[in-house]
């Protein structure tokens, strides 16, 4: 027993080490690398650790013995095992974090989906009984919210659409007043604007070359009511010419 087994040990813990280094080298750039280099020291003091105990052992049993053996093949196989050790654990909690992600998200949906259920349930009461236009800071939200859509949408969703098209029965029932002022948002710029004017400054203005499709067909929309006569109007005059190229996903430029 005293030569195959140390043998079979020590080429074992170099391929185990190898793939443990390997592992770390391939992985960087990865978020939580103080946690990555923990398991890689860890794997690799564990099989310098059993490496040390094989020897020891085929070097105290001199003669071939059915326990003595079974004990050595059980820490090579630990040894071999250690060297899967970092990626494991790392797939373990990536798959971990992935499904926390996942359950966020979707608590995130169910908010966001009972927010415009109950925007689309705001409207219809106003159409339905007496006549009570939206406030300017309520349009603002109002606004947000069917903005916020646009961003939910990375292939096929009809959520964008449904927004817009609550967007067009507010608008089309006169319940958003689009030349209202409101204050700007931002804490570099709250010049009190109108509602269509201080949309394009914070939504359209800044992004034009990476806009989001959704802020664009809003800002369509609130044009067609809007008063572009007034000086501070002709650059969104003057955007709403261009023609607007597909970008990635839910992105466009206008050119």
């Amino acid at each position: 027993m005293r030569w195959p087994l140390p043998a079979l040990q020590i080429v074992v813990a170099f391929a185990s080490a190898f793939n443990v280094i390997r592992f770390r080298l391939d992985n960087l750039l990865l978020e939580g690398a103080a946690e990555l280099d923990r398991l890689t020291l860890a794997a690799l003091v564990t099989i310098a650790v059993l490496t040390a105990a094989v020897l020891a052992l085929c070097w105290r049993v001199p003669a071939a013995t059915t326990r003595g053996t079974t004990l050595a093949l059980v820490l090579v196989a630990l040894t071999a095992l250690s060297g899967f050790v970092p990626q494991t654990v790392q797939k373990e909690r990536r798959t971990a974090e992935h499904v926390a992600s996942q359950a966020q998200a979707e608590r995130r949906e169910q908010t966001f989906a009972r927010e415009m259920q109950g925007w689309a349930d705001d409207i219809d009461k106003r159409i339905a009984g007496p006549h009570h236009p939206l406030e300017p800071d309520q349009a603002w939200a109002f606004l947000d919210a069917v903005s916020s859509a646009g961003y939910r949408d990375d292939g096929p969703n009809p959520l964008s659409a449904r927004a817009l098209e609550l967007l067009q029965k507010a608008l089309a029932a006169e319940l958003l007043d689009v030349n209202a002022e409101v204050p700007g948002h931002r804490l570099k710029d709250p010049t009190v604007r109108s509602l269509f004017l201080q949309f394009y400054k914070e939504r359209i203005e800044p992004l034009r070359y990476s806009l989001a499709k959704q802020d664009w067909e809003i800002m369509r929309l609130l044009a067609t009511r809007a008063e572009l006569l007034q000086p501070d109007a002709a650059p969104l005059v003057a955007d709403l010419k261009k023609t607007m190229v597909p970008g990635p996903s839910r992105f466009i430029s206008l050119k």
